[in-house]
């Protein structure tokens, strides 16, 4: 997992807000029906109370994340709360045809208190699910079959198999990129976290040595920070070999 303190893949609880009221339309987690709508009631009322962490999953404004929320009746259990706004396929009440928009929240729920550290130290959930949800941007295409879609994807990120990767900025300080499709960069720092390594990727053959140094610098930083130092680091200048590492993990760079 992408947390040592994460032990088990999370479970998602994914529901919409009909005219009549929230509906669950997704719930592989071990929840009664009755505790996962109380889940789902307490996590839309928190939603209403921060308005502004309401996205789209159409790439315009990325929804942010809330919690952890507390799941009924359990101790153990504790939720982030994901919400969105699809485009409605039609409504009876006025407000929501008028809005064009209905709120869909998607809870992803964990054991323990590992949810909190996977919302300080993951900065990647936010923008990625507004990738991997874009199937969800409209009513008509939300159905079970879209959301586990999804929630796949989701979890192929919780568990470490989409590689972390940073482009360094000319000030030394660190973008994460998502996608399969990377801007230029002279320099990527591309974390491997089922092979445990990072790789920096030299792009510009003429680097000076003092370059190389913050770049070295910044990648040790980083590795310390966020990963506990759990990664063997490597440096590939060669064109052929740093080719070969992105096609395995199916990752282009786009052209200057």
């Amino acid at each position: 997992m992408i947390n040592p303190n994460v032990t088990k893949e999370p479970n998602l609880v994914f529901s919409i807000f009909k005219d009549y009221g929230p509906e669950i339309l997704y719930n592989n987690s071990d929840l009664e029906e009755n505790i996962a709508l109380t889940l789902v009631m307490s996590g839309m009322t928190l939603v209403e109370m921060n308005k502004q962490s309401i996205g789209k999953v159409d790439g315009t404004k990325n929804p942010k994340m809330l919690g952890p929320i507390p799941v009924p009746e359990n101790e153990i259990l504790k939720a982030i709360a994901i919400p969105f706004e699809t485009e409605i396929a039609s409504s009876s009440d006025e407000r929501i045809a008028a809005a064009g928009y209905r709120l869909c929240v998607a809870y992803f729920i964990f054991e323990g208190g590992a949810v909190r550290e996977v919302l300080d130290s993951y900065g990647l959930i936010e923008p990625y699910f507004t990738l991997v949800a874009r199937g969800l941007k409209k009513e008509t295409s939300i159905n079970p079959s879209t959301i586990k879609n999804m929630y796949t994807r989701m979890i192929d990120m919780f568990s470490g198999k989409i590689p972390r990767i940073y482009g360094i900025n000319p000030d030394n300080t660190l973008k994460e990129m998502i996608g399969k499709r990377l801007e230029h960069a002279d320099t990527y720092l591309l974390c491997d976290l089922n092979k445990k390594e990072m790789y920096i990727l030299l792009y510009n053959p003429s680097m000076d040595v003092w370059r190389r140094r913050d770049i070295y610098k910044v990648a040790s930083e980083l590795n310390s920070s966020m990963f506990r130092s759990s990664l063997r680091i490597k440096t590939i200048e060669d064109l052929k070999e740093m080719v070969r590492i992105l096609e395995i993990l199916n990752i282009e760079i786009t052209p200057v």
